[in-house]
């Protein structure tokens, strides 16, 4: 599975805001712990977080990663 793989299924990138070709390069060129520290931080702050913050409109910033 890759990276951007990884952080759709862990709800950090958002499907339907597709990445660029440069974004996905970027993403897959991170380490396997570098991934596992954004999805723990994913899991720490809690769906409700993320919720608000697609609802806000701060989708794109918030849920296409922490880039």
């Amino acid at each position: 599975m890759s990276n951007v793989e990884r952080l759709q299924q862990a709800g950090l990138i958002q499907i339907h805001h597709p990445l660029t070709d440069a974004e996905i390069q970027s993403v897959n060129q991170l380490s396997p712990a570098e991934i596992d520290a954004l999805i723990s931080v994913r899991v720490k702050l809690g769906d409700e977080f993320f919720q608000r913050k697609v609802q806000d409109g701060d989708s794109h910033r918030m849920g296409t990663l922490l880039l």
